[in-house]
C-alpha cells in the first residue's frame, strides 16, 4: 500500500509541474510585453545605437508623407489600430505591413515603409492584436492575427479603393500574412511577401524550448490544452506551411541566414510547401527579422519583383 501511495504522489507532484510549467510558458510566449527600443537604450545606449538611428531615419523620412488614423474591430471585439500612409503619387498600389510578435508597426515598419512610400505605393501600418495601440489579452500566432489582416483588407478597400493590396509581413507578420491566405480575401489582393515567418506555432515553441533543455512533449500538450481553454487558439489550429499550400497568389519568401530564433529552414520549409509563383530570397549574415538592414537593395529589388509579377506595374520605373 505504501509504494501505491508513493506512485500516486509521484504522478499528483509530475502533474502539479506540468501545470505550472504550462501556465508559465503561456505567461511567457503569448501575453502582451510590449517592445520599447527608447527604453532599452537607457540601459544599453551603445548597443542600441545603430537600431535607434534607423527609427529616428523613420520619423524623420514619415513626416512628409499624410496619413489617416483608422480602426477597426475584430471579429472578436478588439479595437485595433492602423495608420494609412499616402504616397505622393500613387500607383494604385496599397502595402499592408504586418509586423512582427511584441513589436508595433513604427519599431519594425516604420524606416522599411519609406521604400514603397517613396515608389508610389501607399502604406497600410496596423498594431496587430495585443501589440502597440491595439487591444488584445493574447497573441494567437497567426490564428486569429490572419483574420485581423484580411479584414484590414476590407477596411482599405472601403476607404481608399487601391487597385492592388499586397500583404507583407515579418515574422509573426510573415505568418500572418501567409495564414491569411486561408481567408476570403478582396479580389483585388493580388501578391505575398513573408520575411521570416514561422512554419506553425508548434513547431516554434519546440524550437524555442531547446535552449532551455525542456523536452517539448512535456510542456507543449498541456499548454496547448491550456492554451485553448484561456485565449481560444491552438498551436496546430492554423499553419503557415499548411495554408500555403492551397495559396495562388505570388509569393516571395525573405529569410535571414544566420537566423536562429526562426530557423532559416522555415523559410525554406514555407517555400518548398507554396505551389503558386514563389522566389526565395536568402540573405547572409542576416539574424532574425534582419534581412532588410543587412541587404535593404536586395530585397527592395525581390520585393518590386514580386509587384511586378502581382500587378505589371513596376514601382522602380
Amino acid at each position: 500500500m505504501l509504494w501505491l501511495y508513493i506512485v500516486l504522489g509521484v504522478i499528483a507532484l509530475f502533474v502539479i509541474l506540468e501545470i505550472g510549467v504550462a501556465i508559465y510558458f503561456f505567461n511567457y510566449a503569448i501575453t502582451r510585453k510590449p517592445y520599447d527600443p527608447y527604453k532599452r537604450a537607457e540601459k544599453d545606449p551603445e548597443g542600441m545605437k545603430d537600431e535607434l538611428e534607423v527609427y529616428d531615419k523613420a520619423k524623420k523620412g514619415l513626416l512628409y508623407y499624410e496619413y489617416d488614423d483608422i480602426d477597426l474591430l475584430s471579429r472578436d471585439g478588439l479595437k485595433l489600430k492602423a495608420r494609412y500612409y499616402k504616397s505622393k503619387a500613387s500607383h494604385g498600389i496599397t502595402v499592408i505591413m504586418m509586423h512582427g510578435y511584441n513589436n508595433c508597426w513604427f519599431y519594425q515598419f516604420g524606416y522599411d515603409a519609406l521604400y514603397y512610400l517613396s515608389h508610389g505605393c501607399d502604406v497600410l501600418l496596423p498594431d496587430q492584436r495585443t501589440c502597440g495601440e491595439s487591444e488584445g489579452k493574447y497573441i494567437t500566432f497567426g490564428v486569429y492575427e490572419s483574420e485581423d489582416c484580411a479584414d484590414w483588407c476590407y477596411r482599405v478597400n472601403e476607404t481608399y479603393h487601391p487597385k492592388y493590396i499586397i500583404l507583407h509581413g515579418i515574422s509573426l507578420g510573415g505568418a500572418t500574412v501567409c495564414c491569411a491566405a486561408a481567408e476570403k480575401l478582396p479580389d483585388n489582393v493580388a501578391g505575398i511577401i513573408e520575411d521570416c515567418g514561422f512554419t506553425s506555432p508548434y513547431e516554434q515553441f519546440k524550437h524555442n524550448l531547446k535552449p532551455m533543455k525542456i523536452p517539448p512533449f512535456l510542456v507543449l500538450p498541456v499548454t496547448n490544452i491550456y492554451c485553448k481553454l484561456k485565449a481560444g487558439f491552438g498551436f496546430k489550429q492554423r499553419c503557415a506551411v499548411d495554408v500555403i499550400k492551397d495559396n495562388k497568389l505570388p509569393l516571395l519568401v525573405i529569410h535571414g541566414g544566420d537566423d536562429t530564433f526562426v530557423p532559416t529552414w522555415m523559410g525554406k520549409k514555407i517555400y518548398d510547401a507554396a505551389t503558386a509563383d514563389k522566389e526565395l530570397l536568402l540573405v547572409d549574415g542576416a539574424e532574425h527579422a534582419m534581412a532588410y538592414r543587412v541587404d535593404e537593395k536586395k530585397c527592395q529589388a525581390a520585393a518590386a519583383r514580386l509587384i511586378y509579377k502581382a500587378t505589371g506595374i513596376d514601382i522602380t520605373a
